[in-house]
Parts: C-alpha cells; structure tokens; sequence
C-alpha cells in the first residue's frame, strides 16, 4: 500500500480515536459528578491533543526525536497560525473567560522556558518529569481558578458539549442514565486508544518513509504535514465553536492545546527518551513558537477579542512560516 494512503488511513484513524476518546471521557466524567466547565477545560482540552500525545511518544521510543519535537513546535504554529486564524476569519471574536487571560501569559512564559532549555542541546529525562510536573500544577491551578467563572460560561461550554455529542442532550435527566451506562463510556475510551495507537504508528512509519523518500528533513515534515494532521481535533472543536459564536470554547481549547503540547507532549516524549533540540530548530521553530505565542497572547491583552484582521495577520504570517521552512 503507498505510504501516502497509509499516512492518510493514520490521520483518519486518530481523527476518530480522538473523538471516541473524548466522548467516552466526558460522559464517564459527568456520571461520576464533573461538572462541565471542567470537562471542557480538561476532558476536552486535553482529549483534542492525543493524536499529538501518541505520535511524539511512538516516534521517541522508536527513536525518531525529530518528529517528536516537530509534532509539538509544529501543531503549536498551527493552532495560533492556523486554527485560531480561520476561527477568528469566520467571525471575529470576543473573550469572556477570565481563566484565559491568565493561560495566555502562562503559554507565553511556557514557550520562553521552552526556548531557553533548548540552547542545552536536549531536553533530558528528568526535565521531561519536571514539565510533566509542571503540568499538574498548572491544570490544579487551572480548576481553582475556573470556579470563579461565571454560570454564563458554565452555561456555554456545557451547551457546546451537549450539542458535539459528548454530552446527552437532557444533561440534567440522564446523570442516572449516565451511571448506569458507565462500561459503555469505558468500551469509547477503550476503542479510542487502539485507534490513536494504530494511527499514530501508521502515521509515523508512514511519514518517515515520505520524508527518507523525497529527501526531506524528519523535523519539517513532522512541523508541517504531521503536525496539521494531529491538530485536526482542534481545528473541528476551534470552528465548530466559532460558528456557534462561543468564543471562550474555541479561544481556550487552543491556549490549553498550547500548554499540553509543551509540558505534556513534549515532557512525556522526553521522559521516554531524551529529545534533542538541534541548533537550527532553536534559532527557527522554537522562535516561532515563542512569537505565536506572544502575539496570541497581546491580542487576547488588548480588548479581549480577535477581529478578522487580526486573524488575517495571523494567518499571513503562519504562511511566512511555511515558505521560510520549505525553502530551508
């Protein structure tokens, strides 16, 4: 079979796991009580990043660091660049979560940790603890601070939720029904980690052979076609959410996205195997990363919103960042 149907059968694969994922989460979550501001925050923010969690982890321990630290720069590039560019060209929006406009600074400083680690040359086993750590504490901190949010956003996001399918339509009626159906909830879950392990192990084989192939360095195909690939589940939850004119869902599932990315993905793929961080992706990928994230993060400072300019400007220069690193 071709490597690019096999890279394509991968990319639908964790498409679909991820979905299975997040679904069977959510409602096990509600049956035992969650509420679903939380499930939003955590469920689904973190559910929309396992295609990222599965490629980067297969490709260290089969030792290919390279797509593993370029799955992760990359799809952060993509979700500012990209993702939150389209959703704010559909319809330009405004924030009201509070909780945002204290992540955006912290997906900032993130990034410039980040950069700042890599002029060591790798991030270490125990670093990838550390950010593993790290990432604890900061979805602890995460929920203290969601419970000062107000019930409008309860409201949202649990209306958002209902309406992918994540929750059932008469919350309220069927937490029994919830609970009483809880070894279903673990079958999706269960289905959905075979399929994101299936696709990302075809994935990566199948990317590597395209890149050996036509010559191309391992780290821009994983920042490129890799990257937008396992970044699909947050395009869908970004415009779906845009086009609903909930604002806060689509804005926070690519901040939250940002942060698992770095300390999760990145942490874990360490902590399995050390991940070298060449001198050309410290000058360029990670540059980006940090310039991403410090644009998303002024915007969000400067009236709460993001207007079709800005996400033009976004857009423009995620494009910048495709030509600069095609032509390198």
């Amino acid at each position: 079979m071709p490597d690019w149907l096999l890279l394509l059968i991968g990319l639908g694969l964790l498409v679909g796991g991820a979905e299975a994922l997040v679904r069977g989460a959510s409602r096990l979550a509600a049956s035992l009580g969650v509420r679903p501001l939380v499930i939003g925050l955590t469920v689904v923010g973190f559910g929309t990043s396992t295609p990222e969690v599965v490629v980067s982890a297969l490709a260290s321990a089969q030792g290919e660091p390279a797509i593993a630290l370029g799955n992760v720069l990359g799809s952060n590039i993509a979700n500012s660049g990209l993702i939150l560019a389209i959703a704010a060209l559909i319809l330009p929006m405004r924030c009201d979560l509070v909780l945002l406009r204290r992540e955006a600074p912290i997906m900032l400083l993130v990034s410039l940790l980040v950069w700042m680690q890599a002029w060591t040359g790798s991030v270490t086993r125990l670093q990838g603890l550390l950010m593993l750590a790290t990432l604890g504490v900061f979805v602890w901190v995460s929920l203290r601070w969601a419970r000062a949010e107000a019930p409008a956003i309860e409201a949202e996001f649990k209306e958002f939720e209902v309406d992918r399918g994540w929750l059932p339509e008469d919350f309220a009626r069927s937490k029994r029904k919830l609970r009483r159906t809880r070894m279903q909830h673990a079958m999706w879950i269960t289905v959905g980690i075979v399929l994101l392990v299936a696709g990302g192990h075809l994935l990566v084989e199948s990317a590597t052979a395209l890149a050996h192939r036509f010559g191309v360095p391992d780290i821009v195909i994983a920042a490129t076609l890799i990257a937008v690939g396992t970044s699909l589940p947050e395009l869908a939850t970004s415009v779906v959410a845009a086009l609903r004119r909930e604002a806060d869902i689509s804005v926070g599932n690519i901040i939250g996205s940002n942060i698992f990315n770095l300390l999760g993905v990145l942490g874990l793929s360490a902590a399995i195997r050390p991940v070298l961080v060449p001198p050309a992706v410290r000058d360029f990928e990670l540059l980006w990363v940090v310039a991403f994230a410090a644009a998303t993060a002024l915007v969000l400072r400067t009236g709460h919103k993001i207007t079709r300019i800005e996400g033009g400007v976004l857009l423009a220069a995620y494009a910048v960042f495709l030509f600069l690193l095609l032509r390198s």
